[in-house]
């Protein structure tokens, strides 16, 4: 508790044994608060890491019957969502420090890359069978990590714009 908080609550007639209990109680609170918001971003972690291999499966149709405009267009949408997503689970969960948010910043997208990688591998392989041109996976999965961080991106910089306003207001 800051020295002004206390100040102000010796003057309000609390004794320095009762500040000295509150300040514990928020204390304890703000210790059980990190513990849940880390099981909250591990949790959220792990929905989009489902939600990614679970999105990667749905476009393997699209990887074997579309033309690349559309096959890239789908991609990009369900990106795109996936990124929203991801943005409001991470974003909203209070008490997180600087490296969950590189963590999740750098691990997500290298997940993403990598199923999309194999699941364009897996489809080529389909593809061959069918006597259709094969999809780039590096490409595709280029193309997925992009539109995925873009939301984040978006709100990152909505959010520093907005911190530099008030800093100057």
């Amino acid at each position: 508790m800051r020295h002004k908080k206390k100040v102000e609550l010796l003057k309000k007639g609390w004794d320095t044994k009762e500040i000295n209990h509150a300040e514990l109680i928020l204390e304890r609170s703000l210790e059980h608060d990190i513990f849940f918001s880390k099981i909250v971003f591990w949790s959220a972690i792990l929905v989009i890491v489902f939600a990614n291999i679970l999105v990667s499966f749905v476009l393997i149709p699209f990887l074997l019957f579309s033309d690349p405009w559309i096959l890239y267009s789908i991609t990009i949408i369900v990106a795109s969502m996936i990124g929203f997503l991801y943005n409001f689970l991470i974003t909203d969960i209070g008490h997180l420090e600087r490296k969950h948010h590189t963590i999740a910043t750098i691990l997500v997208p290298i997940i993403a890359i990598f199923n999309m990688v194999s699941v364009v591998l897996i489809s080529n392989r389909l593809i061959l069978e069918i006597n259709q041109t094969p999809n780039n996976p590096f490409l595709v999965a280029i193309t997925f990590a992009i539109a995925f961080i873009i939301p984040p991106a978006i709100d990152h910089i909505r959010i520093v714009r907005e911190e530099k306003k008030a800093l100057f207001n």
